[in-house]
């Protein structure tokens, strides 16, 4: 299959509204800004970084050849500049992350993510990581996973967390919606992305390769529908309320919205409302660029 590579892509065009709404409320919380400065500060990050680098099968043209162009592949294709330092970490979840600061970002793969996905599947996988690294999101994502011990190190800190932390943890799944779209947009086609969403939920090796999304969705319905009265929606809320990740079929369910409300195809095909046409090339760039990333001209004055 052919892919079209987004130049100039922004995330804002393709950002789940959720996100952002959560995010605006994490940023107004009182104390985020000294918890932010915290971990901006705190050797911990290096710490993680150099951990991980020193335990996990880091993915270069020298040790993974292929596997490393498949990933640079998904990263020309959402126009993701410069590339992470990109890593495997042995667990047989279909899975992957992101951590790190500004220079010092790392994409971690789960090996059964390599092994057990389709290429194109895995083209999700890996665009839905680079969605979180286009859209900022590593950062907070890092202070989401280790909130805990980091509030330990600092009494004052700890004085201000529970409010900071659940508006953390709800962005943080906020955020997988938007990180999904990226994904989406990788592979550019929802079936793969719905396969490969399938196959996270659990679905046994046996059945890979057989007809299951017509009872997937049917599940996300009945999720949605059938467990809504006011047990069911409390439940709902106390279970996932320290998550970091929202349910799989909800996920599924969100990216078939996207998909039907006709933005993921506008982004396709370059007609989104941040997108202009760039006069010497006629090729779609997002408003206010200065210099085309497709022909490398500035803006004539």
């Amino acid at each position: 299959m052919e892919y079209k590579y987004l130049l100039g892509l922004d995330s804002k065009t393709y950002e789940h509204p959720a996100d952002k709404s959560a995010l605006q409320v994490l940023r107004g919380k009182t104390g985020f800004e000294t918890v932010t400065n915290f971990f901006l500060n705190w050797a911990y990050i290096k710490w993680h970084i150099v951990s991980l680098q020193g335990s996990c099968f880091q993915i270069s043209p020298e040790s993974c050849e292929e596997l490393y162009n498949q990933i640079k592949e998904v990263a020309n294709t959402l126009d993701v500049h410069p590339l992470p330092k990109l890593y495997t970490e042995w667990e047989y979840g279909i899975n992957g992350y992101t951590t790190g600061y500004n220079e010092d970002v790392l994409m971690v793969l789960k090996s059964g993510a390599v092994d057990l996905l389709t290429p194109e599947e895995l083209r999700f996988v890996v665009g839905h990581e680079m969605g979180h690294v286009k859209s900022g999101h590593v950062l907070f994502h890092m202070m989401a996973q280790l909130f805990n011990v980091a509030i330990s190190q600092l009494p004052i800190v700890g004085a201000l967390a529970e409010p900071i932390r659940f508006a953390l943890l709800y962005w943080d799944r906020m955020s997988e919606f938007t990180a999904d779209r990226a994904g989406l947009l990788a592979c550019q086609n929802l079936d793969v992305a719905l396969n490969a969403t399938v196959k996270m939920a659990g679905l046994p090796i046996k059945y890979f390769g057989t007809n299951v999304r017509d009872g997937f969705m049917k599940q996300a319905e009945s999720f949605q529908l059938d467990l809504n009265n006011f047990t069911d929606k409390a439940i709902k809320t106390l279970t996932i309320a320290t998550s970091t990740h929202p349910w799989t079929v909800m996920r599924a369910e969100q990216l078939i919205k996207w998909y039907n409300s006709g933005e993921y195809q506008a982004i396709l095909d370059g007609t989104t409302a941040s997108n202009c046409v760039w006069p010497d090339c006629q090729q779609p760039v997002p408003q206010n660029a200065e210099v085309c990333p497709h022909c490398g001209r500035p803006q004539s004055v």
